[in-house]
Parts: C-alpha cells; sequence; structure tokens
C-alpha cells in the first residue's frame, strides 16, 4: 500500500467522492464539546483568513460508482471518521437552511450544492 498525503481544501476532500465508514469503526460518537471545537476552529479560519489544518484524514479508495451522468470515488474512511461525520452533518444542515422560503426575496428558493 503506498501512502499520498496531501493537503487539500474540505470542498476538495468531500468532491467527487462517496465516503464509506466500514462496519470495524466505532459508531459516531462526538459530543457537544467535538462539535463546538471544530465549530470554534471553522469559525476562527473564517474570521483570520488563515488555512486550518484540520486534522489527519485516512481513507482507502475502494472502487468507482456512477450515479446518474456523474462518477464518485468510493472512499473506506480508516481515520478521520468522527470529523467527517460532523461536516457532512453540518453542510446539510446549512443547505437545508437556505432551502426554505426566504421572506427577503418574496419566498424564492436558494438551491445550495454542497
Amino acid at each position: 500500500m503506498q501512502l499520498n498525503p496531501i493537503h487539500v481544501t474540505v470542498f476538495k476532500l468531500l468532491e467527487g467522492r462517496l465516503f464509506r465508514i466500514p462496519g470495524y469503526q466505532r459508531s459516531y460518537s462526538w459530543g457537544r464539546h467535538q462539535r463546538v471545537d471544530l465549530f470554534r476552529d471553522i469559525e476562527e479560519a473564517q474570521r483570520s483568513g488563515l488555512d486550518h489544518f484540520m486534522a489527519t484524514v485516512v481513507g482507502l479508495t475502494r472502487d468507482t460508482i456512477g450515479i446518474g451522468a456523474e462518477e464518485f470515488r468510493v472512499v473506506e474512511l480508516v481515520d478521520g471518521q468522527q470529523r467527517i461525520t460532523t461536516l457532512v452533518i453540518l453542510l446539510k444542515s446549512i443547505e437545508k437552511a437556505l432551502s426554505v422560503a426566504s421572506p427577503v426575496c418574496g419566498g424564492c428558493h436558494h438551491d445550495a450544492q454542497f
């Protein structure tokens, strides 16, 4: 097995990938403390305009799957599944909040793609 460490943004990490958490990994267990720490780190990175190292994510590319006209790499998460799961939940929550009718624009819907 060859390791290829790369430094990427969250967008690049998620782009074109489907993450699979193998059965041997522990269940999602982050509590309020871990989530608050992550959210504070995100806020600080946004405020400062600097990159933030969120820790290592280790994944093994297993195969490719097509969904509609798009192809995605299936990545088995070996380390970092708690952070990735939390980020995906956060992004999905943001997407849902933005898709709610906005009184500012007369009931239009914002269809954010995350």
